[in-house]
């Protein structure tokens, strides 16, 4: 399982590895789910600023251990916490690494079976480019796969005497990094039951996981806080029949209708008690979770432990309350495990569970952002100079091939690759994500602590230090500690110290509105025009003005909805008055 015993699928994994990598990194770029990211900046900076003993949030304690982590990158490189690019990026560093560790397992699994050349490379593409994955990792910025790969492999050691002392360990970390996993604990539980004589030996080391896990948050005096949230809160946190997951209660009752509600309209009375999504989904799920484990105890192949994971883990997002739309993502990995095992039989339901997900989390949070528009763009370019050179020079273009046919790489390779890529890219998010500084100094007087005479706009009121809508400003993927939030259309005049000399600001568009919003920003002294930006956009650039005001006593700052003004959050940046 570990060591490469083979050749002949080396190179395979090493083109599908890399694709991989390179698909996790691209669509990285797209637009995330605001809401989480929310989470995760908040969570970062808790553990900034009150380490593990100040941790209240309500996640499994071994992915904070990575915001941790996350949290000293952002120390290390003087880089403000915020909904940033930056922040994304390093918090999805576990998804790589397990999308990659995925096809490079199930690489090596392929060649113990007799496929076809042309099958495993539709396998490998399948699980290198698998939609689902790639929607609900990189551009949703979740981290669902990690804890997932985690249980898959969980499974394949207890059913394996050589690596049996390692499951018990690897499927209580899964747990400790996502409550969810107990969705297999039914075939995890029937497989151990029935290798009882030598599974219990893993027990000690699952018990050392769990301690190394949990010391930090037990010397920060908050070990059973945080597991009261992170496992018993969150199990009563979405009181409806469903929260955006497409299963049998939006068929029933309806998007996130109330969970106690029986359906149909049956009065609450009588049957009517079984009848509220609460109870039926719990019911239905035990009833297939108790199949499941008499399945596995009497299970005597692998592939059939991986068919029972992806069926259970089907039945907890289609049955039970309160799912949300991304929690199916949960039956991917393990239902291409089952694929890898059994095409013949679960090729059909491994494709629909994966198109269920995929289209699921699409709903919510679909591929799209400005950045990706420039990456597809180079791509379309690319594509066309290749296409220009293999067709003009078929030669050199089959002499290329054959060389890179012939090459010999290390099976770490395409591991290393992606240590280079999120090293080197991170490095420079980092230093591009440094908080802007405002001059300091008496003669520097910010523009926040001028006098203002007037100030109207089309929605809500200006705002000192923080967008219109209350957050960080944070404008061209930088993080600023100064400035006003406005809203297109907007009009704010200030009046200027005697003795200023010029003025220096930053406008754009804030990054609450992603790629939405778009607006002119014009700057007046003493009522006459005397700058004016091109058109902004969210996600787009920041631009700066530099303007003399010697002998002027108004400063008007004003913003142009540019037709619509859906969401033109406007910023105002660090702007200062430089005193003669």
């Amino acid at each position: 399982m570990f060591l490469y015993k083979y050749r002949n699928n080396l190179k395979l994994f090493i083109f599908w590895g890399v694709i991989c990598l390179l698909a996790n990194v691209i669509c990285t770029a797209a637009n995330s789910y605001d809401g989480d990211q929310g989470y995760w900046a908040g969570w970062v900076q808790q553990l900034m600023d009150k380490g593990f003993g100040g941790f209240d949030g309500n996640y499994p304690p071994l992915y904070v251990l990575w915001l941790w982590v996350v949290a000293k990158v952002h120390s290390l490189f003087g880089v403000a916490v915020g909904k940033t690019f930056f922040l994304k990026f390093i918090c999805l560093w576990p998804v790589f690494f397990s999308h990659l560790f995925l096809v490079d397992w199930l690489c090596r699994i392929a060649e113990k079976f007799n496929y076809p050349q042309w099958k495993k490379h539709l396998l490998l593409a399948f699980i290198a480019l698998n939609p689902a994955l790639l929607l609900d990792g990189p551009i949703w910025g979740q981290v669902d796969l990690f804890p997932v790969v985690i249980a898959a492999l969980a499974i394949y050691c207890i059913s394996r005497p050589r690596y049996i002392f390692l499951a018990s360990m690897l499927y209580v970390l899964a747990l400790l990094s996502k409550f969810q996993m107990i969705a297999f604990l039914p075939i995890f539980g029937g497989l151990f039951i029935r290798n009882w004589r030598t599974s219990w030996k893993g027990l000690p080391l699952a018990v050392v996981g769990a301690a190394l896990v949990f010391l930090p948050f037990i010397v920060g005096g908050n070990l059973l806080p945080m597991l009261n949230r992170a496992y018993v809160m969150t199990m009563s946190q979405y009181a409806y029949a469903t929260y955006n997951a497409a299963n049998i209660w939006i068929l029933l009752a309806g998007n996130v209708a109330p969970d106690n509600v029986p359906i149909w309209g049956v009065s609450a009375d009588g049957v009517g008690a079984i009848l509220k999504p609460i109870v039926l989904g719990k019911i239905l799920f035990v009833i297939i979770s108790v199949f499941a484990l008499v399945k596995s105890i009497l299970c005597k192949n692998i592939r059939t432990a991986f068919a029972l994971c992806s069926l259970n883990g089907l039945a907890f997002f289609v049955l039970l309350p309160g799912m949300h739309e991304r929690y199916l993502l949960y039956a991917v990995p393990m239902a291409l495990c089952w694929i890898m095992w059994d095409m013949r039989r679960g090729g059909i339901p491994s494709l629909l569970i994966t198109v269920v997900a995929a289209l699921n989390v699409n709903l919510i949070n679909s591929f799209r952002g400005a950045d990706v528009w420039t990456i597809v763009s180079v791509m379309g370019c690319v594509a066309l100079v290749l296409s220009i050179f293999v067709i003009a020079t078929p030669k050199i273009a089959n002499k290329t091939v054959s060389c890179l046919e012939n090459a010999s790489f290390p099976s770490w390779m395409p591991y290393a690759l992606l240590s280079a890529i999120v090293l080197i890219e991170g490095g420079f998010l980092a230093y591009r994500s440094r908080p802007v500084l405002v001059p300091t100094g008496d003669n520097i007087v910010l523009l926040t602590d001028l006098k203002w005479i007037k100030s109207e706009q089309s929605y809500k009121t200006p705002r000192m230090n923080k967008s219109v809508d209350d957050h960080e400003l944070i404008a061209g993927n930088r993080i600023y500690r100064y400035g006003i939030g406005a809203h297109a259309e907007s009009d704010i005049v200030m009046e200027l110290p005697e003795n200023a000399d010029s003025l220096f600001v930053r406008a754009g568009i804030d990054a609450e509105c992603y790629d939405e919003g778009s607006a002119i920003f014009i700057i007046k002294v003493d009522g006459k025009h005397v700058w004016r930006s091109s058109i902004l956009r969210g996600r787009g650039n920041v631009e700066e003005a530099n303007i003399s005001v010697q002998g002027a006593s108004k400063l008007e700052l004003m913003t142009d909805p540019n037709g619509p003004n859906n969401c033109d959050h406007t910023d105002w940046l660090n702007g200062y008055i430089k005193l003669r």
